[in-house]
């Protein structure tokens, strides 16, 4: 029984730190503006093919935890030097605290990469037809995520990083889910994609200000780094002010005016996100994590209430 556990143990050890490299839980954004997309076509009584809606959300999963392998595998150093990363920040901590091997999470990112290409070709052999525009919206995405850490691009070091997965993780998923369940590039949506955007920008520069120092020290130029964490709480603040008024913005492309009741909880927790950055608490550990957790939630209700609202529609 003792070799048994003991042959046992690494084998789950290693399994576990994986599961942490691999982030699952931060699958979500991508995946909740994705299930919006397709969702309000559904509402609007388009018929989708669930198959290619099944391979589409294998699709940005692979791009997502290729972000994120490739991402802790280049971050490593800043990730090593970090002490005053919270729950949110930091990266998964599983390389530099040894719960994997460093090569493991190089090795996952190409072959996430594989399994993208494998995707790419059944979704050649069964939709590229019908939905010939998907190809180069989910090449767009892979090529903003793989590159966001991987060189010789590195958008997460030229000050652009969280501009791209802003814009990714929101307009671009809203609209490709919209698209991939109705055939239709619609730039309605684009409207509907503004608030996770937004929210999802303000999650990736609430994790840079625990990060700053780590940061600043591997030469890396986030938003907070060039702005510090002054200027940089303040355009926060102001930039999640927007996201409740940007989601009843969508009332101009159709959208019920139920949005301004359901989308309340986007208003209560942006706002008091914003109040924190204002009082500062984005200097301190217990009120970034308080932040972050806001932005958080924020982003996944800023875009998975415009369901509700659509049916309302």
């Amino acid at each position: 029984m003792e070799a048994v556990s003991a042959t046992k143990k690494p084998f789950l050890s290693s399994a576990k730190g994986f599961l942490v490299l691999s982030r699952i839980p931060f699958l979500s954004p991508g995946l909740a503006s994705l299930i919006t997309g397709f969702s309000v076509a559904i509402a609007e009584g388009r018929d989708p093919s669930w198959g290619l809606i099944l391979i589409s959300v294998c699709g940005i999963v692979l791009i997502m935890l290729a972000t994120y392998y490739f991402n802790e595998y280049y971050d490593y150093e800043g990730d090593l030097i970090n002490r005053t990363y919270i729950m949110f920040s930091g990266g998964s901590r599983a390389l530099p605290d040894g719960m994997v091997a460093r090569p493991v999470a190089r090795i996952a990112g190409f072959t996430s990469v594989a399994l993208l290409v494998v995707i790419a070709f059944v979704y050649f052999l069964l939709y590229f037809s019908g939905f010939p525009m998907l190809l180069p919206l989910a090449l767009f995405g892979a090529f903003c995520g793989i590159f966001y850490s991987h060189p010789p691009f590195q958008w997460s070091r030229r000050g652009i990083g969280e501009i791209v997965i802003g814009g990714c993780y929101g307009l671009l998923a809203v609209v490709s889910g919209f698209y991939l369940a109705s055939g239709v590039l619609d730039l309605d949506m684009v409207v509907v994609a503004l608030p996770a955007s937004v929210t999802v920008w303000g999650l990736i520069v609430a994790n840079e200000f625990p990060d700053i120092e780590a940061d600043r020290a591997v030469g890396k130029r986030t938003m907070v780094v060039r702005l510090g964490l002054e200027r940089g709480g303040t355009i926060f603040a102001v930039v999640m002010a927007l996201s409740y008024p940007l989601m009843l913005l969508s009332v101009l492309v159709g959208m019920s005016y139920w949005v301004a009741v359901v989308g309340l909880p986007v208003l209560v927790l942006s706002a008091s996100a914003s109040a924190l950055a204002l009082k500062g608490a984005h200097k301190t550990p217990s009120g970034q994590t308080r932040i972050a957790g806001l932005v958080l939630l924020a982003n996944l209700l800023s875009s998975l209430l415009f369901i509700p609202v659509a049916v309302m529609w």
